[in-house]
């Protein structure tokens, strides 16, 4: 069985309304936009698209996870029209439920909801990009449903340093690590590789506080060479605790593909010639068990941002001066008088939580702040740095 454990639903009419819905949402809008050239590694594939694609593939199954709704009736809207695909091909198409913790009941009756409907677990949230922390009162009553539920939970994890790319979180790794401390029952999945948090499994107490944690591959060949961190992951962790997941569809090899295709990677990971009941598990039966599917039933963005640009309609014009893809720290250790603008405008300028590369532009997508509100913090940044 092969199930591919990570992928979005990104159909051609969100691209359509993509303005609209970057007002909605700043931040997932953040990584569906177009970098200053317009090209984009986002792909648009319609559910047709994506049933062709798994068998032109042969995949059994995919498992859809959530954009991490900043606003509840986001997700209540996402998880209505995924229940909707899940329903249409219910022996190919799985889904997590998208859930903004910060909703407090209203969460906790919108994953009954999608229970009831059919979906099979939570996620992927992203703490930073929800405003949420992981000992935050809503997220644990949402953990502790899971737990009741007997529920995965995927969480987006990113790694502390390198690059930024949109949509790297600020969330450190010694947060998800006291997540898995607190709740040991909790299936917790970290998504793209836990943010390197896999690593540190080579110490022993780390691999037993962390026992009850998986880690999906989504995205990997952005992050990492394929033929390098598969041997490493395995070095430092059972086997069984991977989950082949691909981020579809997302262009993860771009190099290779112009359109959504889930064949590069699997080509990719084929070529390492993994033993069969690595492979086997790796590739689809250890989501199966996490999700208690049996044989028998599956039978049946950008490297680096350099400008917030036209996504569909409005535009953020970008004076002379700071500009949206600078870091947030380093414009305020160029231009202190901007230290007081940030604060006014609720952004976290100082280390710890924000590291040296976020770029102003996410920083207030992460604070849910549109394009208009976006421009408003640039004009006034530029106003008391000059």
């Amino acid at each position: 069985m092969r199930i591919d454990a990570h992928i979005h639903y990104m159909p051609p009419s969100l691209r359509a309304r993509l303005a609209e819905f970057t007002q909605q949402e700043p931040y997932w809008g953040l990584l569906l936009s177009f970098d200053e050239t317009g090209k984009s590694i986002q792909g648009w594939a319609s559910a047709e698209r994506m049933i062709d694609d798994m068998e032109q593939a042969g995949l059994d199954r995919v498992v859809l996870q959530g954009e991490y709704p900043q606003r509840h009736e986001t997700g209540v809207e996402r998880n209505s029209r995924v229940l909707a695909v899940v329903n249409r091909w219910p022996e190919r198409v799985m889904a997590f439920a998208a859930i903004q913790p910060k909703a407090g009941q209203a969460a906790l009756d919108e994953l009954r909801r999608c229970l009831d409907g059919g979906l099979c677990g939570v996620g992927e949230l992203n703490p930073y990009a929800q405003g949420f922390s992981l000992d935050d009162p809503d997220f644990r009553r949402l953990v502790e449903a899971c737990i009741d539920f007997d529920l995965p939970l995927n969480l987006h994890v990113s790694e502390e340093v390198g690059h930024y790319y949109p949509g790297k979180s600020t969330t450190p790794l010694r947060h998800y690590y006291w997540l898995a401390e607190q709740y040991p029952d909790l299936k917790l999945i970290l998504a793209h590789w836990g943010g390197g948090l896999i690593f540190y499994e080579l110490m022993s107490k780390v691999r037993r506080t962390l026992k009850n944690v998986w880690y999906d591959t989504a995205a990997s060949p952005l992050l990492y060479p394929t033929q390098k961190i598969f041997p490493v992951a395995l070095a430092c962790i059972d086997h069984r605790k991977i989950l082949y997941g691909s981020d579809y569809p997302l262009l993860v090899c771009p190099r290779q593909q112009a359109e959504p295709d889930f064949r590069p990677f699997l080509a990719q990971i084929e070529a390492l010639e993994l033993a069969d009941d690595v492979y086997a598990a790796i590739m689809g039966e250890n989501m199966a068990r996490l999700l208690g599917v049996t044989h028998e039933t599956a039978e049946v963005k950008i490297e680096k941002i350099k400008r917030k640009n036209d996504v569909g309609g409005d535009q953020i014009s970008i004076p002379g001066g700071i500009q949206g893809f600078m870091a947030v720290r380093l414009v305020v250790d160029e231009w202190p008088e901007t230290a007081a603008v940030f604060q006014q405008f609720g952004i976290p300028w100082q280390d710890c939580p924000v590291p040296s590369w976020e770029p102003i532009i996410q920083a207030a997508a992460a604070q849910g702040f549109g394009l208009h509100k976006q421009q408003a913090l640039l004009d006034a940044l530029n106003e008391a740095a000059s």
